[in-house]
């Protein structure tokens, strides 16, 4: 039996081409689909891109969960973000700052974040 493809959904009020806002992005779609998956990644991108600047450990803790954050931001987000060269981060220091990339992914956050936290139509 014959399938036929899916159609993807095309919002007409929407401001952006869902395809427009893929290809601006500084990194692969799914990648940026996979980071925002988690839970904890996406809220600590929100915070970073409205915060802006360098953003101490102590500071992302208090903004995101508390102390238990810490292990979980310095053993998993933290790194895979420097992986993908979203941040900089001085483990000495205990900073963190968005990088070129991160600002280029602000509009895109802010899109998501915004549908993440509208209440349902």
């Amino acid at each position: 039996m014959d399938r036929e493809e899916p159609v993807p959904y095309a919002d007409p009020t929407a401001s952006v081409a869902p395809d427009s806002v893929a290809a601006d992005l500084p990194i692969a779609f799914s990648d940026l689909l996979q980071l925002l998956a988690n839970d904890r990644t996406r809220a600590l991108l929100y915070y970073l891109t409205t915060r802006g600047g360098t953003v101490f450990l102590d500071e992302l803790a208090a903004a995101l969960d508390g102390d238990d954050i810490l292990t979980a931001l310095h053993h998993v987000q933290l790194p895979r973000l420097v992986d993908f060269h979203i941040i900089d981060y001085d483990e000495a220091a205990g900073a963190v700052t968005l990088t070129s990339i991160g600002d280029e992914l602000r509009p895109a956050l802010e899109a998501i974040e915004a549908l993440e936290t509208a209440p349902p139509a």
